[in-house]
């Protein structure tokens, strides 16, 4: 039996169908029966590594499609779409992911070897899982059966589980997130300013002041960051939301496109049928309250 066989059976033991949260911090489990299209969802700092299955998210203009035995690493909160494929109930995807503690992973530089990390033009990378990577989740989902264990042992594993990604090759990805003067960081300021201020105009010297960067260095390292604009990514948030409410009020179009900061009904629905491929109207009939939910 191969690791990544150990671990998905490890994590069939555990998981129910979609999302488990697990006894460990921050620490999710997946299981999907079925291909199915992934609402949009704003996904955190995270690494998820697939185990059954295939998976494609697309952030900004960007196609990103892994498999089993693949890594998948966001380094900043992305706004995505995307989809499973191939899932059935004999052969569901299934997938484990850990969100990144960027303090743990601070630590752990701090008592690595000095390392140049090179340029990166976005904060994601795909990766494939070595065996002492593999290891260390294996170990991490047996836990869930060690309750006794599971309080001292599990924050151990999820260094070593950090400390493997920082010797592969997303490293860099992660070495440049956590740097606390790095553009990452500064730029992640003013990005989670506007998930919480999205429906809000704003001038683009505001939100460089809030990230403490000058205008232009402040567009670069912001794209780097997301692959998209501010402007951009502001807009996402925005239809985002307005799909959510949709889902609860779908009679009130104007009233959503107004209240998640649109001034014109003619802009959103165009905006909106361009991200959704349905206008606002149509779409609602497919959407669900529950189909807005945590990222998979």
């Amino acid at each position: 039996m191969t690791r990544l066989e150990a671990l998905r059976d490890a994590v069939l033991t555990h998981v129910a169908d979609d999302l488990t949260a697990t006894a460990i911090p921050r620490v999710d489990l997946y299981r999907v029966s079925q291909s199915i299209a992934l609402p949009p969802a704003i996904y955190p700092p995270f690494v998820s590594l697939i185990l059954q299955g295939e998976k494609r998210l697309q952030v900004g203009n960007q196609s990103i499609r892994y498999c089993a035995g693949e890594s998948f690493t966001a380094s900043c909160d992305l706004p995505a779409t995307g989809e499973i494929t191939g899932a059935s109930q004999a052969s569901p995807y299934l997938a484990v992911r850990l969100t990144l503690d960027f303090a743990t992973i601070r630590d752990l530089l701090q008592q690595m070897p000095a390392h140049s990390p090179s340029t990166l033009t976005h904060g994601i990378a795909v990766n494939k899982v070595e065996d002492a990577l593999a290891d260390a989740w294996l170990r991490m989902v047996r836990l869930l059966a060690k309750p006794d264990e599971l309080r001292v042992m599990a924050p151990l594993v999820e260094r070593e589980i950090l400390f493997r990604l920082l010797q592969e090759s997303q490293g860099d990805l992660l070495r440049q997130a956590a740097e606390v003067n790095g553009h990452f960081t500064k730029s992640r300021k003013a990005l989670l300013w506007l998930q919480t201020h999205y429906a809000t105009a704003c001038r683009m010297e505001e939100l460089a002041a809030i990230a403490g960067m000058s205008l232009s260095a402040f567009h670069r390292g912001f794209r780097a960051s997301t692959g998209l604009s501010p402007l951009q990514y502001q807009k996402q948030l925005r239809l985002y939301a307005a799909r959510k409410a949709l889902a609860l009020r779908p009679g009130n179009v104007a009233a959503v496109a107004a209240d998640v900061g649109y001034q014109s009904l003619t802009q959103f629905t165009r905006e909106y049928t361009r991200l959704f491929g349905l206008p606002p109207a149509r779409s609602v009939r497919t959407v669900s309250p529950n189909d807005t939910t945590a990222p998979r």
